[in-house]
């Protein structure tokens, strides 16, 4: 079914319709199949559709048993997450009960069932208002933060989460400011993990896209300098430069930004090359747009 899920009868007739032709032995499309195939393939799909409350009740229940293994844990926090991408099936785990197990899944010693709760909250909270309050509310943002000296998975897994808790949702960047939180995401910087320090560079130069209060925190924090021990030249994209360089180019628009002269001048000259040898190269356009806006600010 060309890799699609679909979860209602309704959905899999469309799917069968938009395909234009059902494969049996006459050929021919939907419409023209008489009544004893239609319903042939009617009851085939019925078979095939799942209910997705009847799914999370579960799931839940599986997390509630405390004889449930690890494995199965994650097995069912998997299911979750298949479903909970919807906003309206997000919603409906939340008022089926599942965030007091969630934060007990949270606070699990296993990792892998951890990281698979975490990346729940994240994606239960992508642009969704109601589960933003509602998890603040259950102060899963400052249980998240601990997460964020921890491996490399786990730090990880927390930033994208953080991340889908406190963007577009003014009281989470209040709350994360409250908390020690820009401090700890600053600190993600020295991390040797690639993929962690993506992720940190990514939320704050969202967050400072967002919140002129939240940049120039960051700024006092010395995010910019972190940043700036990172820079070096590229002669092709580069991921993590391109990360690193938006949030730098982020940060100098603070009121705040006031570079020592020598890392200033060392700067300079490091995205004058970066600019040269990537300029050309259609992968690396926003590279250099970085680059140049950040070279305004600094020349």
């Amino acid at each position: 079914m060309d890799g699609r899920r679909v979860t209602t009868l309704q959905g899999l007739l469309k799917f069968a319709i938009e395909q234009g032709q059902c494969q049996d032995s006459g050929g021919g499309t939907y419409d023209e199949m008489d009544h004893e195939r239609k319903a042939f393939l009617e009851n085939a799909f019925k078979s095939m559709t799942i209910d997705v409350m009847e799914e999370l009740s579960q799931a839940i229940s599986v997390l509630e048993d405390n004889s449930t293994s690890n494995a199965q844990k994650s097995n069912a926090l998997n299911l979750i997450r298949d479903h909970i991408d919807n906003i309206d099936f997000a919603n409906s785990f939340v008022k089926l009960g599942g965030t007091n197990i969630l934060i007990e899944c949270l606070k699990s010693h296993d990792k892998n069932v951890r990281i698979a709760a975490i990346n729940i909250v994240a994606e239960m909270s992508q642009n969704n208002a109601f589960c933003q309050k509602h998890f603040l509310e259950h102060n899963i943002l400052k249980l998240l933060i601990t997460y964020l000296n921890d491996n490399e998975d786990l730090v990880s897994s927390s930033l994208y989460a953080i991340s889908a808790l406190v963007r577009g949702f003014e009281p989470g960047a209040a709350e994360l400011i409250e908390i020690g939180g820009l401090e700890l995401v600053v600190n993600c910087l020295n991390t040797s993990f690639t993929r962690a320090f993506i992720k940190a560079c990514f939320l704050i130069s969202t967050l400072s896209t967002e919140y002129m209060l939240v940049r120039d925190e960051f700024v006092k924090l010395g995010a910019f300098e972190k940043l700036a021990n990172f820079l070096e030249v590229i002669t092709d994209f580069d991921v993590k430069m391109e990360a690193l360089l938006r949030a730098m180019a982020e940060l100098s628009q603070s009121k705040k930004f006031k570079p020592d002269e020598e890392l200033k001048g060392h700067i300079i000259k490091t995205l004058h090359d970066i600019i040269s040898q990537n300029e050309k190269l259609p992968q690396c356009e926003e590279i250099v747009e970085y680059s140049n806006t950040l070279l305004d600010k600094l020349i």
